[in-house]
């Protein structure tokens, strides 16, 4: 009978850890290492010079950039999943989500990413960008918020929305990470996506029909070695 209980708490030692690991962070409305980076619709640089290339990466494949924005990129991350009110971060965004009435803990983000520009030496600055991307997490957007080479966060002033709520258009005077910041308890929109959650419930009944199958496999042989004696 020890030796049940001890297997059953090891299995349930199992469970929790499986469990903390498949549980979305807690200020992203889903796992930023599974979601894929927004897609590039238009990009222009003031710099008449500047012939790069836009290259969006997501938090998840953050090992293929430059030590530079690798390094923010996780400070970013490090600052939004500690944070219980997205408002500590940014005065500006604290003061928008004020006036909309809207509770700092209902804010969240759907998409972390890193912006910068490659194939581009032909001058010694980059100045103005303009941006547009196609992302699908936009229908309850709040707000966009960019950690500048400092390592702090700045509100993006004038991002707007396009394309019945598929595109985002903003403009940039610099290139680092970007997080969109969106309203978890919006009226009238779809649920923001969580698609790490609906595994934990398949992980937890999974568990628990694998334990009572255990168990019920254990009385069943303690009963047939009873009528055996």
């Amino acid at each position: 009978m020890k030796k049940i209980f001890a297997i059953l708490l090891m299995l349930s030692v199992l469970l929790s850890l499986s469990l903390t690991a498949l549980a979305a962070p807690g200020s992203f409305v889903s796992s930023p290492t599974g979601n894929s980076a927004p897609t590039v619709e238009s990009f222009k640089a003031n710099d008449a010079d500047c012939t790069g290339t836009l290259v969006v990466t997501s938090y998840g494949k953050r090992n293929e950039l430059p030590q530079t924005y690798r390094t923010l990129l996780e400070k970013a991350y490090g600052e939004i999943v500690n944070s219980s009110d997205l408002t500590k971060l940014n005065a500006d965004l604290a003061k928008l989500a004020s006036d909309r009435n809207i509770k700092g803990s209902d804010l969240a983000v759907s998409d972390l990413f890193n912006v910068h520009v490659t194939d581009c030496d032909a001058h010694d600055g980059h100045y103005d960008f303009d941006i547009v991307l196609n992302a699908g997490t936009l229908n309850r957007f709040v707000g966009l918020l960019q950690m500048n080479l400092d390592g702090e966060w700045e509100y993006v002033s004038g991002a707007e929305v396009l394309s019945n709520g598929t595109h985002l258009k903003f403009s940039l005077k610099s290139l680092s990470p970007l997080a969109i910041v969106v309203n978890t308890a919006s009226s009238g929109t779809d649920s923001p996506p969580t698609s790490d959650n609906w595994m934990v419930y398949v992980y937890a009944g999974i568990a628990v029909v694998s334990a009572g199958a255990f168990i019920a496999l254990w009385v069943t042989r303690k009963k047939s070695g009873e009528n055996n004696d």
